[in-house]
C-alpha cells in the first residue's frame, strides 16, 4: 500500500478526487456558493507540481472574474443564445493573448482553460441568475486544487532539482574515476564503448534537468514557493554541470574512438598520466574547495610522450576537457557556497 501511495500518478488521482469532494462539500455548506463549479474547478486545476497549480489557480479565478463579468454583459446585450458560447470562447482567446498570461505557444491552452471557467460562471441557461454563486464556487474549487497540489508535491521543486543536480555531479565523478582506473589497465573497445554509453546517458540527464529548470523559471511569477535568487543559483550550478557532462562525453568518445586504432591510439606511456588527471578531476568535482587547475605535471608528461600528430591532438583534447571540468567544478561549488550563505543564520 505504501508503494502504491508513493506513485506520483496514484497520489495525484486520489488528491484530485479529494479536492473535488472537499470543494463540493464546501460549496454546499456555503450558502452563496454553487458546489458543482467548485468540484469541476478543483478537478481541472489540481496539478502534480505546485507552481503549475498556482498558475492554473490564477487563470481560473481571473477567467471567472474577467470573463464572467464580460460574459454576463454579453448576455444582457444580446440575450440568451447559443451564439453566446461562440463569443465567450473567442473572448477567452483574445484575453489570453492581450493580457500576456503565458508564452505565445501556451496561450491556446490558457484560453481553453479560461473558456471552461467562463462557461461555468454563465451557467447552463446562459443568464445572470446565480452567477455570483457560481463564481464563488470557482474560487473555492481553485483554492482546494492549490491545497491538493501542495500535498501532491510537498517538497519544493527547486530543492528537488538541486538534489538531482548534485546526484548527476556525483555520477559524473564516478564515471571519470572508472575511466581513470580502466585507463591504467589498457581498456578494450567494449569497455571504452560502455563508458561512452554511460556518458551519453549522463549528458541526457543534464538536458532533462535544464528543461525542468526552464519550466520552473517560466512559472516563477505564479508561485510564491519559487525564489528568483534560488533559481539563479540553480542555473549557475546547472550550467556548470552541463559543461561537465559534455566534457565527460567528449573524453569518453575520444577514448572509444582511440581504442583499437593504431594511428590515433594512446601511447602506453601516456595512459598513466592521463589516468592521474581524470582521477584528480573526479575528486575535484566533489571537493569542498575545487581547484581550477590540477595536474600540470601529468598533462605535460602525457603530451610529451606523444609521437604522432594525431596522438598529440587526441591527448591535447582530453587534457583540455579535463581542465574545463575542473573550472566547471569550481563554478558549481561557488553556486553551492552562495546558497549556503543565503540560508545560514546571521
Amino acid at each position: 500500500m505504501t508503494g502504491l501511495w508513493t506513485s506520483g500518478y496514484t497520489r495525484l488521482a486520489v488528491l484530485t478526487a479529494l479536492a473535488a469532494l472537499v470543494a463540493y462539500l464546501i460549496g454546499e455548506w456555503v450558502t452563496f456558493a454553487d458546489p458543482i463549479p467548485a468540484a469541476i474547478t478543483a478537478a481541472v486545476a489540481t496539478r502534480a507540481t505546485f507552481h503549475h497549480a498556482a498558475k492554473e489557480t490564477v487563470f481560473q479565478v481571473l477567467g471567472a472574474l474577467l470573463g464572467g463579468a464580460i460574459a454576463l454583459g454579453v448576455v444582457f446585450v444580446i440575450g440568451s443564445s447559443a451564439v453566446v458560447i461562440f463569443l465567450l470562447v473567442l473572448l477567452c482567446f483574445v484575453l489570453a493573448r492581450v493580457l500576456h498570461l503565458a508564452a505565445p505557444d501556451e496561450s491556446p491552452f490558457v484560453a481553453a482553460s479560461m473558456s471552461v471557467t467562463v462557461i461555468l460562471v454563465v451557467g447552463t441557461h446562459l443568464d445572470s441568475d446565480g452567477a455570483f454563486e457560481r463564481f464563488v464556487g470557482v474560487a473555492i474549487g481553485a483554492l482546494c486544487a492549490l491545497a491538493a497540489s501542495a500535498v501532491v508535491a510537498p517538497t519544493k521543486d527547486t530543492r528537488i532539482l538541486g538534489t538531482d543536480i548534485d546526484a548527476l555531479q556525483d555520477d559524473l565523478s564516478e564515471l571519470l574515476a572508472q575511466m581513470a582506473k580502466g585507463l591504467r589497465e589498457t581498456p578494450d573497445r567494449a569497455t571504452a564503448g560502455a563508458w561512452r554509453e554511460q556518458a551519453v546517458q549522463l549528458r541526457n540527464r543534464a538536458i532533462g534537468l535544464a528543461a525542468r529548470w526552464q519550466d520552473l523559471a517560466g512559472h516563477a511569477r505564479w508561485s510564491p514557493r519559487l525564489n528568483p535568487d534560488e533559481l539563479a543559483r540553480l542555473k549557475q550550478s546547472l550550467d556548470a554541470t552541463t559543461v561537465m557532462s559534455a566534457r565527460v562525453l567528449s573524453i569518453a568518445s575520444d577514448l572509444s574512438n582511440a581504442t583499437g586504432r593504431t594511428a590515433a591510439a594512446l601511447p602506453p606511456a601516456a595512459m598513466s598520466p592521463l589516468a592521474d588527471l581524470m582521477a584528480m578531476a573526479a575528486d575535484n568535482i566533489s571537493a569542498e574547495d575545487p581547484s581550477t587547475s590540477l595536474g600540470r605535471t601529468q598533462a605535460h608528461e602525457a603530451v610529451r610522450v606523444a609521437e604522432q600528430t594525431a596522438q598529440i591532438a587526441l591527448i591535447g583534447g582530453i587534457v583540455s576537457n579535463i581542465n574545463r571540468i575542473n573550472q566547471a567544478s569550481h563554478e558549481a561549488q561557488d553556486a553551492d557556497v552562495d546558497d549556503e550563505d543565503e540560508h545560514s543564520p546571521t
